[in-house]
């Protein structure tokens, strides 16, 4: 009988041993999501799940936005296991809500699929300041770890620019096309040859704006107190996507305008815009 005693007592520990073990092998520690890197270059925007994707979004700068050409870096991380996703379709639609309607703002998008340095890149052009309305970041992203498709919608604040770095126009002899004009360099202006970029897009919706390609662009800086202007410039022309670049020339400090010319297979099309650069 006590033999009896033992082998229960015995088996009755054991299964209480094996309760116990079973017990810890349910204990889950949650992964934290990795975020991603800071830098003194980058101005953190906010961050949003992207449903549909399992995705998280973490949103960043270079610097505060406003209207005119802004570059956006997203980092995007697996919102169940907390591991950075590097490969995916991503872009960004940008959208002013102005209540009774809506429209977007040319926006360049990363035709890559893998990310550079942890971050998806972007680039959109505010064509206007967000004081009375709201502007908002649609973000979408096929993930490749899941196949899954997702969408985020996420409000940005979007100041204007001082000075100016964007011009809008009609172009009568382009079959009065709305052109937007967006200042890209110098972005550090200096006396003495500066790089020149500028970027141009045709409104073609009020959901889509293309780049234009086929223009001729002149560049005429003068300085207004003084009443001259300067040698050696070199006219921007096409180099990708809308991008036109070129050189200027600064032979003083002081309050500088560049007027525009464009024209198109030798036709004038406009030169009433300009941009002022204090050095």
């Amino acid at each position: 009988m006590k033999l009896s005693y033992k082998i229960i007592a015995l088996s009755a520990a054991t299964v209480l041993t094996f309760s116990c073990k079973k017990k810890e092998t349910k204990i889950e520690t949650p992964t934290p999501i990795e975020t991603p890197v800071e830098t003194t270059t980058m101005n953190k925007l906010g961050e949003v799940y992207i449903q549909g994707a399992n995705a998280k979004a973490f949103i960043y700068t270079t610097s505060t936005l406003q209207t005119g050409y802004n570059e956006i870096y997203v980092a995007l991380f697996d919102s169940t296991d907390g591991s950075s996703l590097s490969t995916g379709h991503f872009d960004i639609l940008p959208i002013m809500d102005m209540g009774t309607m809506q429209h977007s703002s040319p926006v360049e998008n990363t035709e890559d699929t893998v990310v550079t340095n942890g971050y998806f890149k972007t680039a959109v052009i505010f064509s206007m300041a967000g004081t009375a309305s709201q502007w908002f970041l649609n973000l979408n992203f096929h993930n490749h770890k899941n196949q899954k498709f997702g969408a985020a919608k996420f409000g940005v604040n979007v100041a204007a620019s001082s000075p100016s770095k964007f011009k809008s126009t009609v172009v009568a002899a382009d079959n009065n096309a709305s052109i937007f004009i967006t200042l890209l360099n110098p972005l550090k202006p200096e006396v003495g040859i500066n790089d020149f970029e500028i970027v141009l897009h045709k409104k073609n919706s009020m959901m889509e704006f293309l780049p234009i390609d086929d223009y001729t662009v002149e560049i005429e800086p003068t300085m207004p107190s003084m009443g001259h202007g300067s040698p050696n410039n070199v006219n921007p022309v096409i180099t990708e996507k809308g991008h036109y670049k070129g050189k200027v020339n600064f032979t003083m400090s002081g309050l500088w305008q560049i007027k525009i010319k464009l024209s198109k297979n030798g036709t004038a099309l406009s030169d009433t815009q300009y941009f002022e650069i204090t050095i």
